[in-house]
């Protein structure tokens, strides 16, 4: 199942519930397999970055990230690292 993260929160992901809120939502959901799509998004906040990838790693689901914008990218990765050890 793709997800359009401007559609479901918003194009500038800057609070930390919202990364978390996605994750629940998404552990209740039957699919297993989810990937987020971050086209259009042009700002994440460390704190959104960090909740994701520590929301993400406590999930039993499969997620993946897709389209991330030459200014998100670094940050993501970076807190990517740090958090699950990719």
């Amino acid at each position: 199942m793709i997800i359009k993260i401007k559609d479901e929160i918003t194009d500038a992901l800057d609070y930390n519930k919202s990364a978390t809120d996605l994750i629940n939502k998404i552990n209740q959901h039957d699919d297993n397999d989810f990937i987020m799509d971050f086209e259009g998004v042009f700002f994440i906040s460390r704190s959104f970055a960090q909740a994701y990838y520590a929301s993400k790693k406590r999930s039993a689901k499969n997620i993946s990230e897709i389209n991330f914008s030459s200014d998100v990218k670094p940050l993501m990765k970076m807190v990517e690292k740090q958090i699950i050890g990719v």
